[in-house]
C-alpha cells in the first residue's frame, strides 16, 4: 500500500512539473511551431507545411506533443497552446506569400469560443489568406455539439479555407459520422 502511494505521489509531481512546464512556455511564447514540407510523390515539390506544435521549456529543452498536450487538457492549458499554433501559422502566411499550412485542429479546439473567434479574426484581417490554409480535423475525441463544428465548417468553406481529416479512419471517424 506504501509503495501505491508512494508511485502515485512520484506521478503526481512529474504531472505538477510539466504543468509549471507548460505555464511557463506559454507566458514566454516558448510555444512554437516546426513547419514540416509535405512534398508531393509525383511532382517532389513541396505541396503545403503542416503546422506541428513544440513546446520548449525552462532548460531550453524541445518537448513533442506527446509529452505536453494530454496534461495541458487536464489543467486547462490547451486553449492557450492552440492560440500560439495559430499565431505561429498566421505570421508565416503573412511572412511568405507562396505557401500553404495544415493546422491540426481538436474537436475542442473548434467548439472553444475563442479558437474559433482567433482563426475568425485572423480570416477577418488577411482575407486573401484563405485558400492558403488547410484545417486538419483531429479524431482523437468525439464532438459534443455538432451544430457548433458544423456552423464553423460551413462559415470557413465560405472564406475558401480547406478541410481534412488528420489519419482517417485511425481515431472515432467512421464514413457515417463523417
Amino acid at each position: 500500500m506504501l509503495k501505491l502511494l508512494a508511485q502515485n505521489m512520484t506521478e503526481d509531481i512529474k504531472i505538477m512539473s510539466m504543468v509549471k512546464q507548460i505555464r511557463f512556455a506559454i507566458d514566454n511564447k516558448n510555444i512554437i511551431s516546426y513547419f514540416q514540407p509535405i512534398i508531393n510523390n509525383q511532382t517532389q515539390k513541396v505541396e503545403k507545411y503542416e503546422s506541428l506544435v513544440r513546446l520548449i521549456n525552462e532548460k531550453n529543452e524541445i518537448l513533442l506533443p506527446e509529452s505536453f498536450l494530454g496534461i495541458s487538457k487536464r489543467s486547462n492549458n490547451y486553449c492557450d497552446i492552440t492560440k500560439q499554433v495559430l499565431e505561429n501559422s498566421f505570421f508565416v502566411l503573412s511572412e511568405n506569400d507562396d505557401i500553404s499550412i495544415s493546422i491540426n485542429l481538436s474537436m475542442s479546439d473548434i467548439e472553444n469560443e475563442e479558437i474559433r473567434n482567433t482563426i475568425n479574426n485572423f480570416l477577418d484581417a488577411n482575407s486573401t489568406f484563405g485558400k492558403r490554409i488547410i484545417l486538419e480535423l483531429l479524431e482523437d475525441e468525439k464532438i459534443n455539439d455538432f451544430k457548433v463544428i458544423s456552423r464553423f465548417i460551413y462559415s470557413i468553406k465560405k472564406r475558401d479555407v480547406r478541410i481534412a481529416i488528420d489519419d482517417f479512419g485511425s481515431g472515432y471517424s467512421n464514413f457515417e459520422r463523417i
